[in-house]
């Protein structure tokens, strides 16, 4: 074979070998949960409990998540149930898609520390890392309690305060002990409407015999949080039924007893 077609066969051998084609590596993004890492709820919320998933830039093809919920003192699907989809898909082009719980209410008495522990479980594509938060805990706050509990829900909300011939507003708000603890904080003038407000915490103890009636009662302790000249105390008594708090208070001047004086106010729920 002359030399010049042995020269053509191996050019066109060169010319036609397929190298493979280099691989391009995706550019690593982040994946979290795009929420507080721990969230309070009650469990008479009546609006789904939201948590976001987020990446931190969209991609040209949908990524699947697979989350888990790991429940503390509470179950699935009797304590709450997941609307959203598992495996979730955040579509291509968009950077964020939800996970929806709904919190189920009952009228047990359970554990007040009642815990949902979202985590992921696994992403489908390998250049998606996770990033935190990567855990979100929901706290299921109780509202049911014991039967001899007092139900201080009933003074949650706007409050008005009727003492000696002059009506104020105010509010009744949950406290740091809780729901069931039979205390609630009251907020508003009790004085008179050209002094500061307060802020008075009150304690329900209810009737052995009746159990939406009770005693009322504030314990001693400073009028107002600026000042340690006044204190107050009082006592009364509940009804749930007619939504009213009668209390026979006395106010203290620490600096001029002259100025001591009682009185009554009657606090009823708007």
């Amino acid at each position: 074979m002359d030399w010049r077609n042995v020269l053509v066969i191996l050019l066109f051998a060169v010319g036609c070998s397929s190298d493979p084609e280099p691989v391009i590596k995706k550019e690593e993004i982040t994946i979290f949960f795009n929420a507080q890492s721990k969230l309070s709820v009650r469990e008479d919320i009546q609006d789904e409990v939201i948590i976001p998933i987020k990446i931190s830039l969209s991609q040209e093809t949908p990524i699947v998540v697979t989350y888990e919920t790991i429940g503390q003192e509470v179950v699935k699907d009797s304590d709450f149930v997941i609307l959203s989809d598992n495996p979730l898909v955040i579509p291509a082009g968009s950077s964020e898609a939800s996970v929806r719980i709904k919190i189920i209410d009952n009228d047990v008495v359970q554990p007040e520390d009642r815990n949902i522990y979202l985590r992921f479980r696994s992403i489908d594509q390998s250049h998606v890392k996770v990033a935190v938060p990567k855990e979100v805990v929901i706290a299921i706050k109780e509202d049911d309690c014991a039967a001899n509990v007092s139900n201080v829900n009933v003074w949650i909300g706007s409050l008005t305060f009727q003492s000696e011939g002059t009506t104020s507003t105010g509010t009744g708000s949950e406290n740091s002990a809780g729901i069931c603890s039979g205390t609630f904080n009251v907020k508003g003038k009790f004085v008179g409407s050209e002094n500061p407000e307060s802020t008075l915490t009150i304690r329900l103890t209810q009737n052995l015999e009746i159990s939406t009636k009770g005693s009322a009662s504030i314990t001693r302790t400073k009028l107002f949080s600026f000042t340690s000249q006044y204190e107050v105390e009082a006592t009364g008594v509940y009804d749930e039924l007619t939504k009213k708090i009668t209390l026979n208070y006395s106010i203290f001047d620490l600096n001029n007893t002259t100025n001591n004086f009682s009185s009554t106010m009657v606090i009823t729920t708007n």
